[in-house]
């Protein structure tokens, strides 16, 4: 753990014991052991759980805490940390979250590092966010956004945020900054009927590369990010026709409305890494999807297909082969701790050695079909999760035959009154190319 991370961890727990009379807490530990016929876990023991399973991982164990201080009606004080245990990875030990905020009725400004919130009853194969999924760690950094929607008119308000964060990890670049924003409005028709616009940009700048030394680094440099603007400082065939740094962002269009029998959301995402995605060049790909939470929420409380698909990449342009998720100056790509940071189903391979002519990204061209469903029987939670994926490697790489699979999920849990809460779940995932690999475990979690 840095010292960073260690002395925010001490400012929370002095600030907790000397104002105990006025906080409110919250705690939760768990405890998980897994199982499976492969070496590594079924795809969804792993994917978009925020690092808290290796691929290989046997057993992991949770424990973190909440607090709120209100310094008055309007605004307060948050905190909080979580920290894991996993084995058979690197760095067993790790912080998942760890923050401190200060919010009041139109802004939060966060310091350290947080689990973006859980999306549609956590049944999206992206969590609603092509980009940044939970499939890896929560990065740690500084982000000020709105806490309410910015309400303009009764039936316009925007929605925004801006961070920083850094990428500490040990990647081909060293010493990576991370630039975010969004910005969202929010038409409200009437109280049935909402459309949500959203535009989101992330940007990698800076850092010490092996090949081309110290990236710029100033606050022109920032400027140049921040607007995606062109920059002749590095010559780098593929890059110079962009903009200066590694861009990424998505369009969001949400469109929901609630009727006689439940709410329904239908959304697209569409992902972008130059300037021909934001032209909509590489149109269809992106997140199709439609969520429905029925009014009467007994054995069935929610159902999501997504189709998603990557394979476009703006080929037929001039500009095209995107490439989404991967770089010629950034080589370790979107990625942190060797894990895919966005949608989990573009393919990393650790193994390979990241020079200046390799990417561990061996494919970033997907299409899956994604089924998701929860509800409750007889006071156990359900939730089960369904994915037809075709692999096709990359437009440089490309995988011949395909690589088609199928992975399948499904838990039960039960929460006791007194006791605590205990979840099985179980998974198998399938193929032509692969040794089918079922998986079974259990996890033990108390919240006090």
């Amino acid at each position: 753990m840095n010292r960073f991370n260690l002395s925010l961890l001490a400012f929370l727990m002095g600030v907790s014991l000397a104002s105990s009379q006025t906080l409110d807490w919250n705690g939760q530990i768990s405890a998980t052991g897994l199982f499976s016929s492969e070496d590594e876990l079924p795809f969804w023991f792993y994917s978009n759980t925020h690092g808290q399973f290796g691929l290989e991982s046997n057993f992991s164990g949770l424990a973190g805490f909440t607090v709120n201080y209100p310094l008055n009606e309007n605004s307060g004080l948050e905190g909080g940390a979580t920290f894991f245990y996993r084995d058979n990875v690197a760095d067993q030990f790790q912080r998942r979250d760890l923050f401190l905020r200060f919010k009041n009725n139109w802004l939060k400004l966060t310091l350290g590092a947080e689990r973006p919130e859980e999306q549609v009853q956590g049944l999206s194969a992206t969590n609603k966010d092509f980009l940044r999924s939970g499939n890896a760690r929560p990065l740690g950094g500084i982000i000020a956004e709105a806490n309410n929607p910015l309400r303009i008119t009764e039936s316009l308000a925007f929605d925004w945020g801006i961070a920083h964060y850094q990428l500490n990890d040990d990647r081909f670049v060293k010493d990576v900054r991370l630039h975010y924003k969004r910005l969202a409005a929010i038409l409200n028709f009437n109280e049935n009927n909402k459309l949500i616009a959203q535009i989101q940009h992330y940007a990698q700048w800076a850092g010490t590369s092996p090949v081309f030394g110290e990236l710029p680094s100033d606050f022109s440099a920032f400027i140049d990010v921040f607007f995606a603007r062109q920059s002749p400082e590095i010559g780098i065939n593929g890059e110079i026709e962009n903009a200066v740094g590694n861009h990424l962002g998505s369009y969001l269009i949400d469109y929901q409305f609630k009727s006689g029998i439940g709410d329904f959301s239908i959304y697209h995402e569409h992902p972008f890494e130059d300037g021909s995605g934001t032209a909509f060049k590489n149109f269809p790909d992106g997140v199709w999807g439609v969520h429905f939470k029925p009014t009467e929420t007994n054995v069935f409380k929610g159902l999501l297909y997504e189709f998603i698909t990557t394979k476009d990449q703006s080929a037929s342009g001039v500009s095209g082969f995107d490439n989404y998720f991967r770089n010629n100056v950034y080589r370790s790509g979107w990625s942190y701790e060797g894990r895919i940071i966005g949608m989990p189903f573009i393919l990393i391979d650790n193994s390979i050695v990241v020079d200046e002519d390799s990417s561990p990204i061996i494919s970033n061209r997907e299409q899956l079909h994604h089924l998701g469903l929860t509800g409750t029987v007889h006071h156990i939670d359900w939730m089960l999760k369904s994915t037809l994926v075709s692999h096709s490697g990359s437009f440089v790489n490309p995988f011949n035959p395909s690589l088609d699979l199928w992975h399948n999920y499904l838990s039960l849990a039960h929460a006791t009154k007194k006791y605590g809460t205990i979840k099985i779940f179980t998974a198998l995932d399938s193929g032509k190319s692969i040794d089918t690999n079922f998986g079974a475990g259990v996890t033990y979690s108390y919240s006090f």
